[in-house]
Formats: C-alpha cells, sequence, structure tokens
C-alpha cells in the first residue's frame, strides 16, 4: 500500500529555494520591480511521464524586464545533488508563452526517479521529483484528485500527496476556476487573503494566464508538482462552467465568441500545466493513453469539450404530460380517453395537448374540458391542479437518443480501438464524469432543516422527488444525461476490456459503483475522487450527510459508497491481483489548521467486475 514518502530534501529545497511566505505572495502573475535577475516565479513540475521521456516544466522571468526572453539550461539526475547529469539541454522562453518553459526530456531509463532543476545565469530553480513510468513491476501507486477552487479553500490534499510516495498523480479536471469574485467562493476564506486574480470573470488569453499564476501561487500546489508527475485532463472550469463544443453555461453572448475564449483557455492550459503537446493536441485532443508497466492501461478521456453535444436541463428539456384530443371539430375538441375513441378518432385530427392534472391520494387525474383549458394561467392553476412531468417520454425522446454524444464519434472509436489493443490485467479509465447511475434521491421533508440557507429549498426537493419517483437521473451533466453513449461505451467495454476501473472527479465528492448495462451484466466499477477544495452537496441539500448518504444509496442500486461532505483525495494501489482504492479526507479547508479523517478502503478482484469490502 502507499506509504508515507520522506520527501526532506525535496520539500525543503521546494520551499526554501522559493522563500515562500513572502516571496511567492508578492510575485503573483507578474513582477517584482526592485527584483533584479531570472526568477522561478511559480516552482517547477513534470508530467505526461513515459518509459522513456517526461515533460518538464517551470516558470522563468526577469522581474527587472518582463519583456525579456530568457534562455537557459535544464538538468536531469538520478540524485538531487546532481553530481552526474544523465540528460540536459538548452531552453528559451518569454512573454509570448508567458514565461512559461515546457521541455520533453528523452533518454531516461524505466521506472526510475529523476531530480530535475532549471538553470539561467547561474540562478536554479527549485529541485523538482520525477519517474519515469515502469515496463515491468509488482505494483503501481496513483493518487487522483479533482476540482481545486483557490478561493473556496486551502490545498491541503495537495500538501498530503506531496509527502506521499506515488507513480504519478491523476488530475482529473477542474484545476482552476473561471468565476469572479464572489460568485463562487466562500466569504470566510476570502478573508484570510486566498482570493483569485483578476478579480473579474476570466475570458481572455491574459485573464486565464493571470489565474493560473494566481494558483500556482500557493506553495502546496507548488509542493505537489516538484514531488509528483501529473497525468492530466481539463474538466468544464478550465474554460467555463458546464461546457461543452460549441458553448458553455457561464458564457454569454456579451463576452464575445465562445470559441476564442475557448481556444485562449486551452492555450493558457497547455502553457501552465505539464502535458505532453502534439499534433493531436494541438487540434484539442488531450485524450491519450499510457501504459503503466505490465499492469495497466491507463487511457485519459475528454467528456467535456472535443465532441461533447450540450447537456439536457429539466427546466427546458423535461416534457410535460399531454392528453390526445380529437380536433375533428376544431371548435370544439374532445379529450380522447379510452383506447376504443382513439381508434375511432381520424388519426390526422389528433393532437396531444398538455393539460394539468388534478392530483389526489386517487392518483392523478387529466383537466378535460377544452374551454377551461384554453383560459388557464399556467402560474395560478385552479387548487390542486399541476402540470405533470413526462417521465418515460423525457428517457426514450432525450436520454435514449442515439445521436447525442458526451465524447464525439472520433473519439469513441478512438477509446473502442484502445481498448481492443488493450493487452494488460487492467484498463484505468480516467475521465470526468460519473457514468454510474444516479437517480434523484427521496429526501422527505421531515428530514430538511425548514431554516436552512442552503441552495435547494423544500419546494424544489419536493420536485426532485418527483423526478426521482420517474428514477430520473440526479445530474444531467453526467453520463447520465448521455445515455446511448454510456450504453454504446459500455457495449465496448463489455467486448474488449479486461477488467475496467472508470474514475471520476467533477462532483467534489467521494463515489465508488458497481456498473452494469441495460441486461444487469457487470462492466467493471467506478471510483470518483473528492474535490481538493470545492464544496460538495452539503453545501446545497438542507439534510444530514447521512440522509443524503442512506437516500442515495436506496434510490441508486449500483451506488457502493459515497462520502459528500469531506474534501480529499483517492489512492490507488495496482497490483495484477487487485486494486485497493482508498479515499482519504481532511477535516476542512476552510480554515488553514486540519487533521486527517478515518479513510474508507474497498478493492477489486481480478476477474469480479465489482467492488468488495
Amino acid at each position: 500500500m502507499v506509504g508515507d514518502f520522506k520527501a526532506t530534501t525535496t520539500r525543503r529545497t521546494i520551499l526554501g529555494s522559493l522563500g515562500v511566505g513572502a516571496t511567492i505572495a508578492t510575485m503573483g502573475h507578474g513582477a517584482i520591480a526592485s527584483a533584479k535577475g531570472p526568477k522561478f516565479s511559480h516552482g517547477v513540475a513534470s508530467g505526461d511521464p513515459t518509459q522513456s521521456n517526461v515533460i518538464l516544466w517551470t516558470r522563468a522571468i526577469d522581474p527587472s524586464d518582463p519583456a525579456k526572453n530568457i534562455s537557459g539550461t535544464w538538468q536531469v539526475s538520478k540524485s538531487d545533488a546532481f553530481k552526474a547529469i544523465v540528460a540536459e539541454g538548452p531552453f528559451k522562453t518569454g512573454p509570448r508563452r508567458d514565461h512559461t518553459v515546457k521541455v520533453d526530456a528523452g533518454g531516461l531509463e524505466a521506472g526510475q526517479t529523476y531530480y530535475y532543476r532549471f538553470i539561467v545565469d547561474g540562478a536554479h530553480s527549485p529541485v523538482g521529483r520525477t519517474k519515469t513510468l515502469p515496463t515491468g513491476s509488482d505494483a503501481v501507486d496513483l493518487a487522483v484528485v479533482s476540482c481545486s477552487n483557490y478561493s473556496h479553500g486551502h490545498f491541503h490534499v495537495y500538501k498530503e500527496i506531496s509527502e506521499r510516495d506515488y507513480q504519478a498523480v491523476l488530475h482529473l479536471g477542474d484545476y482552476i476556476y473561471e468565476y469572479a469574485e464572489g460568485k463562487y467562493d466562500n466569504p470566510k476564506v476570502l478573508a484570510q487573503g486566498r482570493t483569485s486574480k483578476p478579480k473579474t470573470e476570466i475570458i481572455s488569453l491574459e485573464d486565464y494566464r493571470t489565474r493560473y499564476a494566481n494558483y500556482r501561487s500557493d506553495e502546496n500546489l507548488q509542493a505537489v508538482h516538484a514531488a509528483h508527475p501529473f497525468i492530466c485532463v481539463w474538466d468544464d472550469h478550465e474554460v467555463a462552467n458546464d461546457a461543452w463544443k460549441d458553448g458553455a453555461e457561464n458564457h454569454t453572448d456579451d463576452e464575445g465568441d465562445f470559441k476564442t475564449r475557448q481556444k485562449a483557455a486551452i492555450r493558457a492550459y497547455y502553457e501552465w500545466l505539464p502535458i505532453r503537446e502534439t499534433e493531436a493536441t494541438a487540434k484539442g485532443q488531450i485524450y491519450r493513453s499510457f501504459q503503466l508497466g505490465d499492469l495497466a492501461n491507463l487511457i485519459m478521456l475528454d467528456t467535456r469539450h472535443i465532441g461533447r453535444d450540450e447537456r439536457l436541463w429539466y427546466q427546458k428539456d423535461l416534457p410535460m404530460r399531454t392528453l390526445p384530443f380529437d380536433f375533428s371539430d376544431p371548435e370544439n375538441p374532445v379529450a380522447i380517453l379510452s383506447k376504443t375513441a382513439m381508434d375511432a378518432a381520424n388519426p390526422e385530427a389528433i393532437k396531444q395537448i398538455t393539460v394539468p392534472f388534478l392530483l389526489s391520494k386517487d392518483g392523478a387525474k387529466p383537466m378535460t374540458d377544452w374551454a377551461q383549458i384554453k383560459t388557464l394561467d399556467p402560474k395560478s392553476l385552479p387548487k390542486g391542479y399541476s402540470y405533470i412531468p413526462d417521465g418515460e417520454k423525457f428517457k426514450s425522446d432525450k436520454l435514449s437518443d442515439e445521436s447525442r454524444t458526451i465524447m464525439g464519434q472520433e473519439q469513441e472509436a478512438w477509446f473502442e480501438a484502445e481498448l481492443k489493443a488493450a493487452n494488460k490485467p487492467w484498463q484505468i479509465i480516467g475521465q470526468q464524469l460519473l457514468a454510474g447511475k444516479l437517480v434523484m434521491p427521496q429526501i422527505a421533508d421531515d428530514d430538511l432543516d425548514k431554516n436552512s440557507d442552503k441552495a435547494i429549498t423544500p419546494p424544489q426537493m419536493a420536485f426532485f422527488r418527483m423526478l426521482g419517483k420517474m428514477g430520473l437521473p440526479l445530474n444531467l451533466d453526467a453520463w447520465d444525461g448521455y445515455g446511448a453513449c454510456r450504453d454504446r461505451v459500455f457495449a465496448s467495454i463489455k467486448a474488449h476490456a479486461n477488467n475496467a476501473v472508470l474514475l471520476a472527479g467533477d462532483t467534489h465528492n467521494a463515489w465508488a459503483f458497481d456498473l452494469t448495462d441495460n441486461d444487469g451484466d457487470a462492466i467493471g466499477v467506478e471510483l470518483g475522487t473528492a474535490g481538493v477544495s470545492s464544496p460538495g452537496l452539503e453545501y446545497f441539500i438542507p439534510a444530514t450527510p447521512e440522509v443524503v448518504s442512506n437516500s442515495l444509496y436506496t434510490s441508486s442500486p449500483e451506488l457502493r459508497y459515497t462520502n459528500t461532505q469531506h474534501r480529499g483525495w483517492m489512492s490507488l494501489h495496482v497490483t495484477a491481483e487487485e486494486i485497493d482504492a482508498t479515499w482519504q479526507f481532511v477535516s476542512s479547508v476552510i480554515t488553514p489548521e486540519y487533521e486527517l479523517l478515518d479513510s474508507k478502503s474497498m478493492s477489486i478482484k481480478n476477474g469480479a467486475h465489482k467492488l468488495s469490502g
């Protein structure tokens, strides 16, 4: 299992070299006018390791002349003293790429720990520690994270990961958030000085660059990057909330062309993250794969930007129940209330009309008087009447729409080809969104805090209960909102994967699902990580975490575990025989002080395709 990483040298070198505290806090995105010479203002990082290569990253800027181009050298050694250099080379950077440096260090040995640094005019960067992937291994340990909102909480999770031993850190997206200050943050955290830069919503390239620099000023984020290589994919907030291929919920016409914004966001992402840039990534194709020795194929997907269709919304996409009327006499249409009447009517004269229903203990009775229906005010219906959602029509017409995709047809085909070529015991699939079926929970009024100021009100909860009774999903932004696409992907997994383990971020909560297809056959397992600092369901639902969890277990048979109240990360210990998953939590991200809480562990045996423990 994952043991403590004795990172004394690495962490001390990182923090000491940076002078963490005063220097980093004042550097930000810009420069200190009185400083002289090059500064490595945002630490170092590594990423996208292979058996022979790893991406190395830093940011080098001369604060006295921010427009100046910088030239220097990068070095790789097997010791942090750099007595023997195993790889080195030159680099150049400047304002054109926001002074960030990214090199692909090659010619390295598989399964080795290396140290790296950058040098400009005799000035050294902090020392980073990285690892190449093994060719053969008895075990691999991975850390899994997502959803790190700087102004919503401290990055205690990153600190904990930096002090442990992992092969790599998988970041499943929402590395930054795009909102203006005051839109999606915690006032108690803002009061401690953890404020977003710029204070406005980020839209332009310079905005995104400034926000990345803002986040990367955090000493714990710098420490975890310096301690481990990252393998990253983006989610929506690297661009804008609820993004899809052609737009986003948090993008309006007055903010300019969405594609221009998306292009700027992706450029800044590539500049600031240690991800390998190729012809494919230049086209926005971030999906790619890695070989974890003899143990696992790691397949990283993009379920957000490259091919995703716009999400569904209950507010606008959920149809109301209708009643057929015979319009043979247009002035006096008659409600069709039996099969006999339906068979007798002229098919061309039949129209489906949305009508309210009288709700009582005996069921729902439709309004049939056309004269009354014509005069209805939807906002002021007769007492006892209500429009009723047509859950079955929504499922058949929307959720099962074969044309809708969360990945895009090209990526779906690529993913199937990756599974066909997979030759390891495990196929670990890193992506952003929950694939497990999560149905609206049935939380009773008596379990709700009527005086709570949380986002979901008791009347809204009553509406959710109605949707839950129809078997409708909790989150249409997740795979639940793309049912036909999920069916296709599950069919590929069932046909070609050896043992599939899906990873998910996005929700800020911890999850574990036994995944099944529509025939009830086991497909694999899904493991969702808690957020680093972004708020979970406890911030939105006015009920205790125990009530929330228990109601979710009842409504969602695939769900095996959830923690909806704590921030944290997930550790994976991978062997040929099994994968052990451990969810680890911190007591608070709102205060600088925190404690580690009890962890939760579950395992997947090779060939079982379901969780145990």
